[in-house]
């Protein structure tokens, strides 16, 4: 989507910072894990509410405003329905 838009920084930083959120949390297909659940459930809604005032606050285009409020809900929707608690195996 930054490659259509015309502030493609806006759009990027967002998806960098999302990359880099999902990568460093401790989960089952993390590459560091770095940050606890807890913490990585704390940045999700930080980043919703990012997401919401950038797309409201930015001067950026349409498009670019609109895309930055849909993967605000989108992300409204994943972390809603994610269980943030980490899986406990147990040997028998």
């Amino acid at each position: 989507m930054s490659a259509q838009s015309d502030y493609p920084i806006v759009t990027s930083a967002f998806g960098i910072a999302l990359l880099i959120n999902v990568t460093i949390t401790d989960g089952p297909l993390s590459a560091y894990k770095i940050i606890s659940r807890l913490v990585h459930r704390i940045i999700d809604w930080l980043y919703v509410i990012a997401l919401l005032v950038g797309s409201i606050t930015l001067d950026i285009d349409q498009s670019t405003r609109t895309t930055l409020f849909g993967v605000a809900i989108a992300l409204v929707v994943i972390a809603l329905s994610t269980n943030y608690t980490k899986k406990v195996f147990r040997r028998s």
